[in-house]
């Protein structure tokens, strides 16, 4: 395989990555709840307690400015920029985007998992 042919399949590879790790990341951010929010529906009507929400992914672009996004999967981020992704919580962030490739890595080299 020529070099070219090789860099064309390895980021061919990356890009497939870079997609799932946005759709798992798609999936654990749409996994939260606040049982302190108060519904109320038209007319006022009392809808009861908590609601789900999507909590917003912080990524830096290519310039260093973060980007919040709510649907990575939708949104055209190279995967360098999605790889910065992060949730934050007021001064901690969680870097979900590295966790699961972290998990992935797991998977791969230790229960065969082929990505």
């Amino acid at each position: 395989m020529t070099s070219k042919a090789a860099k064309t399949k390895r980021k061919a590879a990356l890009k497939r990555r870079a997609q799932l790790l946005a759709e798992l990341e798609q999936i654990v951010g749409s996994q939260c709840y606040n049982g302190n929010i108060q519904n109320w529906g038209p007319g006022g009507a009392y809808e009861g307690q908590g609601r789900s929400f999507r909590y917003p992914l912080t990524l830096r672009n290519a310039n260093g400015e973060e980007i919040k996004s709510r649907n990575p999967l939708r949104a055209e981020f190279s995967p360098e920029e999605l790889s910065t992704g992060h949730y934050k919580f007021g001064a901690n962030k969680l870097h979900i985007i590295r966790g699961l490739d972290e998990v992935l890595r797991f998977l791969e080299e230790n229960k065969g998992l082929k990505v």
